[in-house]
C-alpha cells in the first residue's frame, strides 16, 4: 500500500517537475538572450552575417523583432496556458534569425529551444515521458560533449587557457593529467545519469561540474552568454534526477513517444555523425573541445594600425611571434558569441573579411585539429586571403 502511495505521489508531481523545467529553461534562455543581444541587435557590425543561403537578405529592422518576439515569448510562456503555441513562436523566431546570421547557432540555443518544444508539446503525452525526453536531451549531450574531449588538443589548448590566471605556463604533462581525466568524467555523467540506481551520483557530479565549469568562466571573465545555460544546467539536472523519480534505463530510452524519439534522434543518433563530418560540431557538443576550426588572421603592422575598434577587441600576440587576430575573441567581444565552427561557415566569414580591405596585407586563415575518422590526422592551417595567392 505504501509503495502504491508512493507511486501516486512520483507520478503526481510530474507535471510540476516538467512545469519547473520549462521555467527553468525560459530563464535561462533570456539571460542568456541578453547578454547576447549584440548578436540581433547591433548594427552596424564589423564581424559579418553569414546567412544560411547567400543572397538570403531582409529589411535590418527586422532582425530587432525577430529578438524581441523571441524574449516576449518566453517571458510570456510562464504566464500564459497556451504553452505549445509560445514555444512555436519562439522556435520559429529563433530559427528564421539563424537562417539570417548562423552565428547565432550556438549550443545554448539549440538544446533548450529543443527541450522548451518538447516540453511545451506534452498533450496526450503524460509528463513522465515527456521528462524522459528531456533526461534523453542532457544524457546525449554529457555524452558527447565528452567524447568530443578526447583529444590532444583539448589537453594541449583548452585547458591551459581555462587554467591560464590559475596556472601560468602549464606544462604539457600537466594538461594531460587534468585534460583525459576530465573528458572521462564528463562522458562518464552520461552513463551515471541512464541507471536509476546511480543517476544521484551522476547529477552531484554534474552539479558540481557545471559548478566548477562557471567558477573558471566567471574567474577569468569569459564568454558570458553561457553563464546562465551552466546555472540553468545545474539546477534542471537536479529537477530531473534528483527531485522527481526516473525510470529504468529501459523505459528511459524506449521510444515511446514522438517526444522521446526527436530526443534520441537528435541528441544520441545525429552526433555520432560529427566524427565522420557529417553533422555539426556545435549539434553534437562539441563545446570548448578543442578540436573544432577557428579563424586566425595573422595581421601586418599596417593592417592592425587601421583596424575597425570592434576588431581591436580579438588581437593578441600567439607564441610571442607575431600579431594576430582571434575569431573567437573577435565574436565574443562584438556580439557576445562565438563564431559558429564549421569550415563551410568560416570560410565565408574569410571571404567576407577579404573583400573589406581591412586585411589587405595580412594572412586570413582556417586552423583546423586532427579529426581521425574524417581522415585529417594533423593540425594544419589552411590560409584564404588573396596575399597568399601571389
Amino acid at each position: 500500500m505504501v509503495g502504491g502511495v508512493q507511486e501516486n505521489n512520483k507520478h503526481e508531481s510530474n507535471p510540476d517537475t516538467l512545469a519547473l523545467c520549462l521555467s527553468l529553461i525560459c530563464a535561462s534562455l533570456i539571460a542568456s538572450l541578453l547578454v547576447a543581444q549584440k548578436a540581433w541587435m547591433l548594427e552596424p557590425r564589423a564581424y559579418p552575417r553569414i546567412p544560411l543561403i547567400d543572397s538570403l537578405s531582409i529589411p535590418t529592422a527586422v532582425e530587432p523583432l525577430l529578438y524581441g518576439i523571441m524574449l516576449l515569448s518566453l517571458v510570456a510562456f510562464n504566464f500564459v496556458a497556451r504553452k505549445k503555441l509560445l514555444a512555436t513562436l519562439f522556435f520559429a523566431a529563433a530559427a528564421t534569425s539563424i537562417l539570417l546570421d548562423q552565428t547565432r547557432l550556438q549550443p545554448w540555443l539549440y538544446l533548450f529551444s529543443i527541450m522548451l518544444l518538447l516540453g511545451a508539446t506534452c498533450g496526450s503525452t503524460s509528463a513522465a515521458g515527456v521528462l524522459n525526453a528531456l533526461r534523453i536531451s542532457i544524457i546525449g549531450t554529457y555524452l558527447f560533449a565528452g567524447l568530443q574531449k578526447f583529444n590532444l588538443s583539448f589537453c594541449e589548448s583548452v585547458i591551459p587557457l581555462m587554467l591560464e590566471k590559475i596556472v601560468p605556463n602549464m606544462p604539457p604533462t600537466m594538461g594531460y593529467a587534468i585534460g583525459i581525466p576530465l573528458a572521462v568524467m564528463e562522458s562518464s555523467l552520461a552513463v551515471l545519469l541512464s541507471f536509476k540506481t546511480s543517476s544521484r551520483y551522476g547529477a552531484c557530479a554534474a552539479i558540481a561540474f557545471h559548478g566548477m565549469t562557471l567558477l573558471l568562466l566567471t574567474h577569468q571573465n569569459w564568454n558570458a552568454v553561457i553563464w546562465p545555460w551552466n546555472i540553468g544546467m545545474m539546477l534542471i539536472v537536479w529537477f530531473l534526477f534528483i527531485r522527481s523519480g526516473q525510470d529504468g534505463i529501459l523505459d528511459l530510452f524506449r521510444p515511446d513517444s514522438a517526444q522521446k524519439v526527436v530526443a534520441l534522434v537528435l541528441f544520441m543518433l545525429l552526433p555520432v555523425l560529427n566524427f565522420f563530418g557529417l553533422w555539426d560540431n556545435y549539434l553534437s557538443a562539441a563545446l570548448y573541445s578543442g578540436n573544432v576550426p577557428v579563424l586566425r588572421i595573422e595581421l601586418s603592422r599596417q593592417d592592425e594600425e587601421t583596424l575597425p575598434a570592434q576588431a581591436k577587441k580579438g588581437v593578441r600576440i600567439c607564441d610571442q611571434k607575431a600579431v594576430t587576430l582571434i575569431g573567437e575573441e573577435w565574436a565574443i567581444g562584438e556580439l557576445g558569441i562565438p563564431p559558429y565552427p564549421e569550415r563551410r561557415v568560416l570560410e565565408k566569414v574569410c571571404r567576407k573579411l577579404a573583400k573589406t580591405g581591412w586585411f589587405s596585407h595580412s594572412r586570413i586563415c582556417i586552423e583546423t585539429y586532427p579529426r581521425f575518422f574524417e581522415g585529417e590526422k594533423r593540425r594544419r592551417m589552411e590560409y584564404l586571403s588573396a596575399t597568399d595567392r601571389h
